[in-house]
């Protein structure tokens, strides 16, 4: 997804979150953590709106026995 303008906002965040983050994306700043974790909740909205169009389309099989009916 191509970035657009970037504009400058003021946060109260928990810098513990913060320094999380950072560690699970790899990130440089926090300015970037945050960034990426945008783009994280943003990719696993349309992942869950996709799954969810197809939901009951079609048969998926359980290849690895991991869901138990």
């Amino acid at each position: 997804m191509p970035h657009a303008l970037k504009i400058r906002k003021q946060f109260m965040l928990d810098p513990e979150k913060i320094r999380t983050v950072k560690k699970i994306t790899k990130a440089k700043t926090d300015t970037e953590a945050i960034d990426k974790a945008m783009d994280i909740v943003i990719a696993d909205t349309e992942i869950k709106n996709v799954l969810t169009s197809v939901k009951g389309k079609g048969k998926i099989r359980d290849l690895y026995g991991r869901c138990k009916n």
